[in-house]
């Protein structure tokens, strides 16, 4: 994700999509991260996800990580549980902030039998400020 030009009181929106193929086990791999830039916050506006592989069965979870420590958003859970082949549209999330300086992964995990196409559609509110 690329920031822009920190111009105090000024406010961008990134929609970004990402995926990445997880393997098998219930390990966490990143499919998305970024940094907040030192002078502003952000917040997860929204969240959207598919998980998608034909010859799979079962469920995988997401995680949003903040410095490392999963946080709540989606209804107030820090994991979203999902089925296989199960599209979702992008969805508000939990008016979370995230701090300048914070590193935020997007997670998935895959407990399936097989390897798993995982991807997000994320839309950020950044905030400059002085």
């Amino acid at each position: 994700m690329n920031f822009g030009t920190i111009q105090s009181g000024r406010t961008e929106f990134f929609r970004e999509n990402h995926s990445v193929n997880v393997g098998i086990g219930a390990v966490r791999t990143v499919i998305a991260t970024f940094t907040v830039p030192a002078k502003a916050r952000a917040r997860i506006k929204s969240f959207g996800n598919y998980l998608g592989t034909v010859a799979a069965w079962g469920s995988a979870y997401w995680e949003i990580l903040v410095n490392g420590v999963p946080i709540e958003f989606m209804g107030g859970t820090p994991q979203i549980f999902d089925q296989v082949g199960f599209a979702a549209q992008r969805q508000p999330s939990t008016e979370y902030e995230i701090s300048g300086g914070s590193r935020v992964d997007v997670t998935g995990s895959n407990p399936t039998a097989a390897i798993l196409a995982m991807g997000v559609s994320l839309e950020i509110e950044a905030i400059y400020q002085e």
